[in-house]
């Protein structure tokens, strides 16, 4: 089945310009005819007035008998330049005077001189004209001869033409200025809009969200674009939700990853506290023993490295013990200011006067739900970090920011290298030389954040110290007199 590819101005300007163009070529056609009439009538009374007014003087001539005077008189009539010719009849019919084309003579009942005035188109010779005859009357109103005057019917004829002609190209302006106003008014009100409902739905379509169409006028167009405007802006609500829901998605999965990482870590954590417990217990106890026996300063430096080893043993059993812990605890209100100054101590009693801590806790008070001893291994973990690599300056601070107790912990250190900033949180990611660190610091951190809906990220150096700053937030939790409120407008 063939189909036809019609646009709509085409069906628009043919719905509406055909109606109008066949409407005015019947009123015209009817105005033609109706002028042409009047035109043929116009132009035949001009030689029926130069007819009744030279007969008179005509029929005077005659009753004098001076037939000069008559041609003389045809001759001025032929002069006027409409006449095509004229002539004079005596009373029975023959020619005495001719100007032009006439006839010979009238001879016919209807052509006699006692004939009523009148005129009809005729032929002389070879022409067809409009002979108008008019009777001549003497003294006493005797008919003493008949006046023909002709004019030559292609004159009229060529009259009428250029009326017709000039009213059809008349009309076919007025439908060409209508058909190019019909195509002004579709171009501005029409085909402008659609272009532009059409250019924003190829903008959607090849993946432009932020596509706007503008319209005022026409007010249809103006809803149409309205309507898709709400229409885009209602994807692209449906197409945050699902990249809002798909990140849930994935934060979920990762934390589930985090905890299988977590528990499986836990488990070899556990087996290796069981199988190094009692071996680590007897290294212990028969060193001890053998310092006891042998006091010479070869043996005792030897027991205090196998001391020291067993010390570092058991420290990194505890971390790994302690990095997946936590997840079975009870979280209780507390004051955060509490728990980083009670780290800021510990770690101070650890390092002595070597390092400068500063800590200056906020006014009021920063409260979070949480496991106290978690989040002050937390902290503690941040401040050693920070001191391990700090050249003689730390700085601690505490606020809250957009419902988060944020913690900040710079110090005046080198840094850290932009190809380790993508794995600072890693179990067992660590720079320093073998035998001071296991790596579970920061990865403690980061467990500890995740158990309290938190987050611990490195950001970058300090403006002023010239260290790294890393920032630990946990969500704050409301005070007390909004609890209260909360629970009396849910006892409501």
């Amino acid at each position: 089945m063939l189909g036809f590819n019609i646009s709509l101005r085409t069906i628009g300007l043919a719905m509406l310009l055909l109606p109008v163009a066949l409407f005015t070529a019947v009123v015209v056609t009817a105005i033609v005819r109706v002028a042409e009439a009047a035109l043929e009538e116009r132009l035949q009374g001009e030689i029926e007035l130069i007819a009744r007014a030279v007969a008179p003087l005509i029929s005077r001539h005659i009753d004098q008998g001076d037939v000069f005077l008559v041609r003389q008189s045809l001759q001025g009539v032929f002069d006027i330049g409409r006449v095509y010719g004229a002539a004079v009849y005596d009373h029975e019919g023959n020619l005495i005077a001719r100007a032009g084309r006439a006839d010979s003579e009238v001879q016919s009942e209807a052509d006699a001189p006692t004939a009523a005035e009148g005129g009809s188109y005729r032929q002389v010779g070879q022409q067809h004209v409009y002979t108008f005859f008019t009777p001549l009357s003497g003294q006493g109103g005797r008919i003493n001869g008949l006046l023909q005057v002709n004019r030559e019917r292609a004159e009229i004829d060529a009259a009428l033409s250029r009326l017709r002609t000039g009213s059809w190209i008349a009309w076919g302006t007025t439908v060409l200025v209508v058909a190019l106003l019909l195509f002004g008014v579709y171009r501005r009100l029409i085909e402008w809009p659609l272009h532009r409902l059409l250019g924003g739905m190829d903008a959607v379509a090849a993946g432009s969200r932020s596509t706007r169409i503008a319209l005022r006028q026409p007010r249809e167009f103006a809803r149409l674009a309205s309507s898709f405007n709400t229409m885009i802006e209602a994807v692209d609500r449906a197409e945050a939700g699902r990249e809002a829901s798909r990140g849930r998605e994935l934060t979920l999965l990762g934390r589930l990853q985090e905890t299988e990482k977590i528990a499986a870590i836990g488990r070899v954590a556990a087996g290796i506290a069981h199988e190094l417990g009692a071996p680590l217990s007897v290294i212990a106890g028969r060193s001890a023993r053998v310092r006891r026996r042998n006091s010479d300063a070869d043996s005792l430096y030897d027991l205090q490295q196998i001391d020291q080893e067993t010390w570092r043993l058991k420290a990194i059993v505890e971390q790994l013990l302690e990095y997946c812990r936590g997840t079975e605890r009870e979280h209780r209100a507390l004051d955060m200011r509490v728990v980083v100054a009670s780290a800021v101590r510990v770690v101070s009693e650890e390092i002595g006067s070597e390092l400068e801590c500063a800590w200056q806790a906020p006014e009021g008070e920063v409260r979070v739900d949480g496991d106290r001893v978690r989040l002050e291994i937390a902290v503690t973990n941040l401040l050693r970090n920070a001191m391990r690599h700090a050249g003689r300056h730390v700085r601690v601070g505490l606020e809250v920011e957009a419902g988060h107790a944020l913690l900040r912990v710079a110090d005046d250190g080198p840094g850290v290298a932009a190809e380790d900033a993508d794995r600072l949180f890693e179990p067992f990611f660590t720079r320093q030389v073998s035998g001071r660190g296991t790596g579970l610091g920061l990865a403690i951190v980061a467990s500890v954040a995740f158990e309290h809906a938190g987050a611990v990220a490195y950001a970058g150096l300090d403006p002023e110290l010239g260290g790294a700053v890393f920032e630990l937030r946990l969500p704050v939790s409301p005070s007390p007199a909004s609890r209260h409120a909360v629970r009396e407008s849910q006892d409501d």
